[in-house]
């Protein structure tokens, strides 16, 4: 199958390159590219949201029976000096009882005997850097002093820890796939750059600034990377549909709409960075010798 090659006109006298078979490849290439780093992002705000405050402020809590005879003081003040543990907060019996109330409603029971038969709590608070053995001590201590650990809530801490790694991971995998990207863009203008040496060489013989030639493909560049940001917002399209009742139950709203322009301006960045590169040596004859 061949590609009928087209030539943009652009105002003020630029021509754009033709678009032929290696420009629709390195399209569909970075799309795909950009497809796949839109489809981890999702992910991983699909995950934030999961995981919920928690990515601000981690807190888990300690229960204590009130049919034990336990030192509180001594256990808040263990819990405390726990390394990566911020603040230790024991949850009164009247904030216990207005929560009670407030979450009986009018249903006519008691909240004031049922709040009686709850456990002591303590809120434990962590800093957002704490060390290996935080949790470890955290369980330890509580198990000393014949307490439990909402383990639930452990639970989302491993995950919260597991979400900052992959967190920095994407950050490094996205910035590689981008290099990538911008040297496919730029082999592919550098090919079609060569093709037409004749061309620039007789423009730059015949005055034509350096900026002249370098400008039709540089905006070509940005045109096939906003591009391929463009058809990989639309590709996340079906998998964002394809998971919609998942994410219904999991109560997850992945905001697409908030990809579409980090997709069209990275795209546009590592097609304009690729675009910048190709036609970097272009000297007083035309091309490099």
């Amino acid at each position: 199958m061949q590609i009928n090659n087209s030539r943009v006109r652009l105002p003020g006298g630029f021509n754009m390159p033709p678009f032929g078979i290696h420009q629709y490849l390195a399209l569909m290439i970075v799309a795909v590219a950009l497809w796949a780093i839109g489809s981890v992002w999702l992910g991983l705000q699909g995950a934030s949201q999961w995981v919920g405050s928690w990515q601000q402020q981690i807190a888990l809590h300690v229960y204590v029976d009130t049919d034990r005879q336990i030192d509180l003081e001594g256990l808040e003040q263990e819990l405390a000096i726990i390394s990566g543990v911020g603040l230790v907060q024991k949850v009164s019996k009247d904030d216990t009882l207005e929560w009670m109330r407030k979450w009986l409603g009018d249903t006519g029971m008691d909240a004031k005997m049922l709040s009686a038969t709850l456990p002591v709590t303590f809120v434990v608070t962590l800093n957002q850097q704490r060390g290996e053995f935080s949790l470890p001590d955290l369980r330890d201590t509580v198990g000393r002093f014949s307490a439990s650990l909402n383990e639930d809530e452990l639970q989302l801490v491993k995950v919260h820890d597991v979400l900052e790694r992959v967190n920095t991971l994407v950050w490094f995998a996205t910035v590689l796939l981008g290099i990538a990207m911008a040297l496919i863009v730029s082999n592919t203008l550098r090919m079609i750059l060569l093709a037409r040496m004749d061309e620039v060489r007789l423009m730059r013989l015949l005055g034509a600034k350096e900026w002249f030639v370098r400008m039709p493909f540089i905006l070509e560049g940005l045109a096939l990377g906003a591009g391929a940001g463009g058809l990989a917002w639309l590709m996340l399209w079906p998998l964002v549909l394809g998971v919609q009742g998942w994410l219904a139950t999991a109560h997850v709203d992945v905001q697409i709409w908030g990809m579409f322009f980090p997709l069209l301006l990275g795209g546009g960045l590592v097609g304009g960075l690729g675009s910048v590169v190709a036609t970097a040596k272009l000297d007083t004859a035309g091309v490099e010798a």
